[in-house]
């Protein structure tokens, strides 16, 4: 699957070179739209989310973008077990200790690789985006059996033997532990094809799909009992709606 990311990159990139002297003739050609705006929701190979994207053509081929994207990340070896202590069984990720959102802030350079004119309302884009990544964790609680028989909500702590997987009733209401948020500030790359089509021609309904890169400073502790990552790469496919003005 990478070397075929790296083929569609590398594509992209001899595409945009050749572009370059296509497009030199209409260049100064007046823009019919200035700017732009699109919603979409992401599914990549480590979670799913939603983005943001709003800015301004800098001429007829070349657009400059600013992006929001908020985003699950979870670990490769989150495997999800069943515990069977109550009535009605309840899932959990043994050996979690803190669920990752992460946050996306930088801007897209754009490119239009091929027009809705030249492709009958199917229109090519090459894009890159660099900026900042926001790792956000939020330690992960379990509801425990206690010896009394009764059961009882505790930070999952891996070196706590009365947390073993076997005393585990299931997850934990959402809100324990928003009051002990980590930040963990990184950089954030992307480059991929966006492929557009819309018989309107201010009308944005498309399909973007490429790779993604956060890198941070240190370690973020997502999984107990196994090596944790400070570079997550990731593919991406993200299906969006906009309007150009």
């Amino acid at each position: 699957m990478k070397r075929i990311i790296t083929a569609v990159l590398l594509f992209c990139f001899v595409q945009s070179q050749a572009q370059d002297v296509r497009y030199d003739y209409v260049e100064d050609t007046p823009l019919r739209y200035t700017s732009e705006f699109s919603i979409g929701a992401t599914l990549h190979t480590s979670g799913w989310g939603f983005m943001f994207r709003k800015g301004k053509n800098l001429t007829v081929s070349k657009k400059r973008m600013f992006e929001v994207e908020v985003v699950s990340m979870k670990h490769p070896k989150e495997y999800k077990t069943v515990s069977y202590l109550s009535e009605r069984p309840k899932t959990f990720v043994f050996g979690k200790m803190n669920s990752l959102l992460v946050v996306h802030g930088g801007y897209c350079f754009e490119k239009v690789l091929f027009t809705k004119a030249e492709r009958k309302n199917f229109e090519i884009r090459w894009n890159s985006t660099g900026g900042l990544s926001f790792g956000i964790t939020k330690p992960v609680y379990l509801i425990f059996a206690s010896g009394n028989g009764l059961q009882v909500v505790e930070k999952y702590d891996p070196n706590n033997p009365a947390h073993d997987r076997d005393n585990v009733y299931g997850k934990a209401e959402f809100t324990k532990g928003l009051n002990e948020l980590k930040l963990y500030p990184g950089l954030h790359l992307k480059s991929g094809l966006m492929f557009e089509y819309n018989i309107l021609n201010d009308g944005i309904t498309a399909i973007e799909a490429g790779a993604m890169v956060d890198a941070y400073a240190k370690e973020i502790p997502i999984m107990a009992f196994t090596k944790n990552k400070q570079v997550f790469f990731n593919l991406y496919a993200t299906f969006m709606l906009g309007r150009k003005k």
